[in-house]
């Protein structure tokens, strides 16, 4: 009777777990907030914005450059832009770290990172508000499995 309670127990455990990574909104793991530093226009006709990720705890996402070619790239697209053109992209430095279905270390961002994006004008900007619009496609996954790519939309605001 203990061996029928026991692998009960484990099958509860096993289904809970996979229904869990299999509920949740891929969209919901990052949360994604646009600061933008506007202190280079005038002089060098240079912004800067600021992605801030925030991973949900339990999750990461893949780096820029992930070591397994199975996964997806962390990748940020700025869309064509008569004002602004994209020159260049920092993504954080990775954490490595081997997990459950990986028998190698993999290439992460967890927690809290930031991606840098520096966007020159194209033109003398006129005042008001100018928009960029953009996409941030990431892979969330856990410990025990990857669900599928996601693709964010975000806009940088220029006043």
């Amino acid at each position: 009777m203990k061996i029928f309670y026991y692998i009960t127990f484990i099958l509860i455990i096993f289904f809970t777990s996979l229904s869990y990574s299999q509920n949740i909104s891929p969209e919901k793991i990052v949360d994604l907030k646009v600061k933008t530093i506007t202190a280079r226009l005038k002089k060098e006709g240079i912004i800067e914005a600021n992605l801030s990720l925030s991973i949900m705890r339990g999750w990461h996402i893949n780096s820029d450059k992930p070591l397994d070619n199975n996964l997806s790239p962390t990748a940020v697209k700025i869309n064509n832009n008569a004002d602004f053109k994209l020159i260049s992209i920092k993504y954080p430095m990775p954490i490595l770290k081997k997990l459950g279905f990986s028998d190698s270390d993999l290439a992460l961002f967890e927690n809290q990172i930031t991606v840098i994006l520096e966007l020159k004008s194209l033109k003398k900007i006129k005042t008001g508000k100018i928009k960029i619009d953009g996409e941030l496609d990431y892979q969330p996954c856990n410990d025990q499995t990857c669900l599928f790519p996601v693709s964010k939309k975000f806009s940088i605001v220029i006043k």
